[in-house]
Order: C-alpha cells, then structure tokens, then sequence
C-alpha cells in the first residue's frame, strides 16, 4: 500500500496529472485505519515539542496579535508549566520569544478551540495503520463550560487540568495500551448511524468510546485499582464530548496522510485562530493559505440560555480537521439532533449535506448517512470546485464567550479568498513543473532510430 511519503509520478497533461493526485489524496483519506495506541504527556511523542513551547490553534500569528480568549489560554498554559509566576511575566516570555509559541498543526498535532497544549499535557496518540502517519491531540479537560479550552483559566481550571494530567490521563494510558489500541473507525461508523457527525455532536461515539474502556479496565482489575477505574469511568460519562478530540486527531492523522501531493487541490487542513481563518492543499504542503474572519455575529449561531450575540467572540479552533476527513458539517444529515443548533430544520440537514456533494471528490466508503439511504458522507474537499461553485465547506462550530467559556454552536462558513489564493499558488507550481519538464525533455538526445 502507498504510503504517506510516496508521491503520485506526473504522467499525461496537467488536469490527468491534477486527476490522479486527487484520487491518490481521497485514497489516503478514506483508507485511513485509525487506532488509540496511547496516551502521553505531549513533551514525550509530539515532534519538535520543547519544555517551553506552547502549542495553539490556528496559522502562526504574533504573539501582540492575540488579544482575546486565545491569549488567555496560552498564558493558562503558560502558568500551568510553572514558566512563569504571574500573567504578566509569562505575557512578558512570550513577547520575547524565550517561550516559544507554534500552531499545533507544526507538531502533528490539532487543538480545540484555543488549541493550546504544553509539553506536560497529555494528547491522544491516534496511529494511522494504512498510511503509518500518527495525529495528536490534547486529551478533553471534562464536563466544566470554563476550561482553558475555550480561554478560561483560574485556580478551578488549572486543578482540573492538573487532575486529567496526574490521574486521568495515565489510567486511560493503561487500559489502552492494555488492549493493545482501540480502533476508532467503527466507532466512528456506528456513531453516525445514532446521531453524531463526530465534530459538535460526540454522545454516541463517546458512550462507545466509554463502553470499549470500560471492558479493558475490567480485563485489568488488579493492575488499574478499582478507584481510579471508577474516577476514569465517571469521567468519561460525564465528557459527552471526548470523542471530538479522537475524531480530530483521527482526522489528523488521515489528512497528514494525504498531504503532500503534487498537483493536487484537496484540502488537507482548515483552522482558525481569533483573527483569521487558514487552509493548506495537499499540492502545496505546510504553505498557510489565510483570510480575516467575517463577523461572528454574520454567522448562524444558537446560543445557550441567558446569553447574547454581544457575548460572542472567535477564539480560534482546529476540529474543523473533522470537515476535511467527511465528517462534522460534511455529515449534517446524519446528525438531526443537531437541527437546532445548525441548519434548522430536517431539510436544512439534508440540503447541507446535498450541498457538499457538490464541493468534494467522494463519498466516503465507511462513513454512510442512514436517512441517505446510506450514502457516504462527502469526502475530499476540492478547492477547484469551491471557488468554481462559490460554495463553502459548512462547519459546525462551537460558539466561545468573548471572555472564555462554552455558550453555544452554529455554523461557519470559511471564506472563499484562501481556496482562490490556495488554487492560485498550485497552478504556479503546476506552471514551474511544466517548465521543469519541458526542459528535461529538450534536454533529451534525439534517437537516431527515431527518424527511421
């Protein structure tokens, strides 16, 4: 089987060679066998990782450009490490440059919302079986609406965390590696035929998620004592969406795979910081594609109770990864519960994902849509086809508190300007390799036999 690493040879004229590189990216993509192989603080497995530097979401920015809930997490983060006493002293490190800041996509990695991670953290190691590529990502902090997650931090914040880190996190570490791994594909399969679309919805795959581990602490009764299987059980009940951060370093792994490729247009990452928006094709590698966010209030969003549009902010987020893989917005119809929350009615689930038929390269062969009649989900977005249709990826989202904390979900609608700018610079280098080519085949001594 291809390879993460192996590329796609240049055989025929631009769109056979364009053809065949989006057919080996969505191959990547839909091959994917994605297993839980451990649990480790991100210091230990995330490459380039450092004890001073902090991971977020989003395409590297300044540090002076966060102002908002993002930047109250990275400083969270900062605390949390003991790198500094006080926030203006870890404000200061970080202007300085002595505490590094870098987008987790840099570090096999993807975030949730502020998407900070630190080397003591523990993150989700998900192995990539079919392409041998590995996604990361920090393991859910619980049931709690504050959370540095979305730009909380303060004493109850951090003791959770520090919870998660000394006690959580080791014992879910044991179970899995007592199994040997947890494949995630079938779960990820039944889910969505119960409700779940794997990004803003996760009950489903996380009470299965929670069954599998539940049978491995049982299995290790004796090795993991009865009150940390009982703190591991519980948490995992009370964290309706621990799945998502599975799904998104599922989705890591799989995108990563299809990274890469020359010629191809398929997009291999969406993120968001708390001022832009930012895409990467395959064709084009680790280059950021990058456009400022429109208005949130612009966007269809629910909010929780009590709340209002004033309350909104962006705080960045990168479980958009579960777009790119065919899942999240890609598979509103298989996700009612969700209506009120996303399109509104039924047929409005049902139209968005008709809608992204139209924008991607496949239908997924294992992710299918029940009320579809088990269709598969659209998978490969193809940013040709969202400039030449004028049609957007749709994502769920959830909606952040301008001061930190959970209080909503909705819709975005990335814009249109980075896929352009994206399909731009592809063609250049689509142009730079057709000259390369023109000029080894001049190059190439005639054959007398030829003339024959």
């Amino acid at each position: 089987m291809t390879t993460a690493t192996d590329t796609v040879a240049p055989t025929g004229g631009r769109e056979e060679r364009r053809r065949h590189a989006n057919e080996e990216a969505v191959r990547r993509i839909v091959t994917s066998e994605p297993v839980l192989v451990d649990v480790r603080p991100a210091g230990e497995v995330l490459p380039g990782m450092t004890p001073r530097t902090i991971l977020t979401s989003g395409a590297p920015m300044d540090w002076a450009a966060y102002t908002g809930g993002q930047r109250n997490a990275v400083i969270g983060a900062v605390l949390f490490e003991g790198l500094a006493a006080t926030a203006e002293e870890a404000d200061a490190r970080l202007a300085s440059g002595d505490i590094r800041l870098a987008p987790c996509h840099d570090h096999g990695a993807v975030g949730s919302v502020s998407g900070v991670c630190s080397a003591s953290m523990p993150v989700l190691v998900v192995r990539d079986q079919a392409n041998g590529t590995t996604g990361h990502c920090r393991m859910n902090e619980g049931i709690a609406r504050e959370s540095l997650t979305f730009g909380v931090c303060n004493d109850a914040v951090l003791r959770q965390m520090a919870h998660v880190r000394d006690v959580i996190a080791p014992t879910l570490a044991e179970a899995v590696r007592s199994v040997g791994g947890i494949p995630l594909k079938p779960i990820i399969r039944r889910a969505l035929n119960m409700g779940d679309d794997l990004h803003s919805r996760n009950i489903a795959a996380s009470l299965i998620f929670r069954a599998r581990i539940q049978e491995a602490l049982l299995a290790a009764r004796g090795v993991i004592d009865d009150r940390r299987a009982l703190g591991l059980s519980v948490f995992l009940t009370e964290s309706d969406y621990f799945f998502l951060h599975l799904s998104m370093a599922a989705g890591k792994a799989a995108a990563d795979a299809a990274s890469g490729i020359p010629g191809s247009s398929v997009v291999t990452a969406m993120t968001v910081s708390e001022k832009e928006f930012a895409l990467r094709l395959s064709g084009t590698g680790p280059r950021w594609f990058r456009h400022p966010l429109p208005p949130i209030t612009s966007l269809p969003i629910k909010l929780f109770d009590g709340f209002t549009p004033d309350d909104l902010a962006f705080m960045g987020g990168e479980s958009t990864i579960t777009e790119t893989i065919g899942l999240g917005g890609m598979a509103a119809a298989a996700a009612m519960p969700l209506q009120d929350y996303a399109a509104g009615s039924p047929e409005g689930m049902v139209e968005q994902t008709d809608r992204m038929y139209r924008i991607t390269l496949a239908e997924h062969p294992v992710y299918r849509i029940p009320f579809l009649r088990f269709r598969g989900t659209p998978t490969g977005i193809d940013a040709r086809l969202v400039a030449d249709t004028g049609i957007p990826p749709v994502v769920h989202m959830g909606a952040s508190h301008r001061d930190g904390g959970h209080i909503g979900a909705g819709l975005f609608l990335p814009p249109l300007d980075p896929f352009r700018a994206a399909l731009d610079a592809l063609h250049t280098l689509d142009d730079t390799a057709d000259t390369a080519d023109t000029a080894d085949t001049a190059d190439i001594p005639e054959n007398p036999e030829d003339r024959a």
